[in-house]
């Protein structure tokens, strides 16, 4: 997997630069929904997403006909994993839910944008 440290660099880049930017917003615009499991919710999608790709460029090389199947499948998994995270957090916080299902949700949004974005460069061949 010869892709793998460009992807890790990326993802790390990525990573560091949400975690800046959501500081800068929790402490400035967002001060009063600031939200202390926000640095987890951040390594929880950084850790799904690299292991999502781990997964995904393995079996792309190995069998690229069942890349769809195995992509859905995939993404189907990491929506189950994210909505159990959200119904266990609702359940222990439930006072603070509403900040945490935007900040889910725009994680949800950055970190998909950039595995599609890696995965189409992936199966166009390109690196």
């Amino acid at each position: 997997m010869k892709s793998a440290p460009g992807f890790l660099k990326n993802l790390l880049i990525l990573t560091v630069l949400v975690a800046i930017l959501g500081a800068l917003l929790f402490m400035t615009l967002l001060k009063e929904y600031y939200l202390d499991v926000f640095p987890f919710l951040l390594a929880f999608f950084a850790l799904v997403t690299l292991v999502f790709h781990m997964i995904i460029e393995r079996s792309f090389r190995k069998n690229p006909e069942k890349f769809s199947y195995v992509f859905m499948g995939l993404s189907a998994g990491k929506l189950v994993a994210i909505l159990v995270m959200i119904v266990i957090y609702l359940i222990i916080r439930r006072e603070t839910v509403i900040p945490f299902l935007v900040g889910t949700f725009l994680l949800y949004l950055v970190f998909t944008l950039f595995e599609v974005k890696t995965l189409l460069r992936l199966v166009q061949g390109k690196k």
